[in-house]
């Protein structure tokens, strides 16, 4: 099977976008974190996106549709000197039914290109780990526990 189709997100791609980030948190994270953490995702990450889409934030974000279902999704930022790298990868996740298909491959290379970049992986996400070794990045020591994802513990990573 091929890769499947991307393009770029637009603002009005907030509520498609939302929604499969939460589905892809869930698959990915489910007996990880609190329920609560994800009610509270699920609550307010809307506004995030539609921020996230809006202009002049430095930031781009990329959806991946096959057969009509969106089933990917890619946002990258311009940190500047804010971050061990100038370009963070903020989101990338694709359903578990995509995955091994290119879809995640593909969205990396437009979201960042061949760019140094970092980014935050979960503890136990060994797939996740193992993908982007894959494209180059390795851990740099740098550990992170968001207030939001209780139990949840994220390892930098940086090419």
């Amino acid at each position: 099977m091929t890769s499947a189709r991307i393009r770029p997100a637009h603002y009005g791609d907030a509520d498609t976008l939302h929604e499969l980030l939460c589905r892809t948190r869930r698959e990915a994270f489910g007996g990880s974190a609190p329920e609560e953490a994800f009610e509270q995702a699920e609550r307010e990450g809307l506004a995030e996106w539609q921020e996230a889409l809006g202009e002049g934030t430095h930031q781009s974000a990329w959806l991946a549709h096959r057969d009509g279902e969106a089933v990917g999704l890619a946002r990258s930022r311009a940190t500047g000197i804010e971050g061990p790298r100038p370009l963070c990868l903020e989101n990338l996740y694709v359903l578990s039914s995509e995955q091994g298909q290119g879809t995640g491959t593909h969205l990396l290379e437009l979201a960042i290109g061949d760019a140094p970049c970092y980014l935050w992986v979960a503890a136990g996400n060994d797939r996740a780990v193992g993908f982007y070794r894959h494209h180059g990045f390795e851990f740099d020591g740098e550990e992170w526990t968001d207030e939001q994802w209780p139990g949840l513990t994220l390892y930098r990573m940086v090419r």
